[in-house]
C-alpha cells in the first residue's frame, strides 16, 4: 500500500516535466536514505563500543548483570553503570532495528 504525502516544491521543480519530478525525488529519498543509514551505523559503532566496555567490566552481557548481578551490588556506581548500560543498550537496539527498516524501504 502506498501512502500519499503532500510535497511543496520549488517553482523551479514544478516547472520541470511530471516524471522528471519523480525522478528526482525518488533519486532524493535514496540519497537521504543513505545519509541516514551513514548517521545510524556510526551511532551503532558507538553504542557497540559502550556495551562492550560495560561488558568488558562486568565479564557478563546486559540481561545477566541486569538479572543476576545488579540486585547483588548496592552501589551508587553499579546503578550509574546500570542507567548508562541501559541506556546504550537501548540505542543500540534502537538504531539495528531502523537499519532494518530503512534498508527494507530503499531496497525494495
Amino acid at each position: 500500500m502506498m501512502r500519499m504525502t503532500t510535497l511543496e516544491m520549488p517553482r523551479s521543480l514544478v516547472n520541470l516535466p511530471e516524471q522528471e519530478q519523480l525522478v528526482l525525488l525518488r533519486a532524493g529519498l535514496y540519497e537521504a536514505g543513505r545519509a541516514r543509514l551513514r548517521q545510524l551505523e556510526a551511532d551503532i559503532v558507538e553504542s557497540e563500543a559502550e556495551v562492550q566496555r560495560f561488558e568488558s567490566r562486568y565479564g557478563m552481557p546486559f540481561d545477566q548483570f541486569e538479572t543476576e548481578a545488579l540486585p547483588m551490588l548496592d552501589t551508587l556506581q553499579a546503578h550509574e553503570d546500570y542507567n548508562d548500560w541501559f541506556f546504550w543498550q537501548s540505542v543500540l537496539v534502537d538504531r539495528r532495528s531502523l537499519v532494518a527498516k530503512i534498508n527494507g524501504a530503499i531496497l525494495s
